[in-house]
């Protein structure tokens, strides 16, 4: 029994610098694709109103270290009810977690900003609308690529002000990314 665990002892302390010398390269940076959706929720009072939209995203993230980095997204939605009626938005943040830049499991919390366009096909008038952003996300890096998960909730004042009547509204965004290391 205790040559048994002194052999697979021996192996683990001989393995070990393989495993710490492949997780220790840091990639800085990344670049990837995004399903992306946005959910802006109204409390009439009678009820709740919400409004859809899904689509694509492009988004860029880079790591100052392991655990703070900078993220800034672009993404081109449609409502899911009514396909002439799209929402484009940006979005920056400051995320600071764990696992940011090196290979495996990572967490972070995220505070930033975003700024949206709401139009109509057809008509010339676009609504505006802007402001701050806290979340979080969850993911995995490999080697070459990331998968990655987040969630952002959204300052509503501005969507508060375009439906009027003092009703309470909620609104967030998130995603699910696929993106390129290097």
């Amino acid at each position: 029994m205790f040559k048994k665990a002194a052999m697979i002892s021996v192996l683990a302390i001989s393995a070990s610098p393989v495993f710490a010398e492949d997780s220790a390269e840091e990639k800085q940076f990344s670049i990837g694709i995004a399903s992306f959706a946005t959910v802006i929720r109204t409390d009439t009072g009678f009820g709740t109103g919400s409004d859809d939209f899904s689509g694509f995203a492009l988004l860029g993230t880079g790591a100052v270290n392991d655990n703070v980095g900078f993220r800034l997204t672009y993404a081109s939605q449609s409502h899911d009810t009514d396909s002439n009626l799209d929402l484009n938005a940006i979005e920056g943040s400051l995320i600071a977690g764990t696992g940011l830049a090196t290979t495996g499991f990572k967490a972070y919390g995220s505070l930033g900003f975003f700024n949206e366009t709401l139009e109509y096909s057809g008509f010339s008038q676009e609504f505006d609308f802007s402001g701050l952003m806290f979340g979080g996300g969850i993911g995995y890096n490999w080697n070459p690529v990331s998968l990655e998960f987040w969630v952002n909730f959204r300052d509503s004042s501005d969507y508060e002000d375009f439906v009027g009547g003092g009703y309470d509204v909620t609104a967030t965004s998130g995603g699910l990314a696929l993106s390129a290391r290097f």
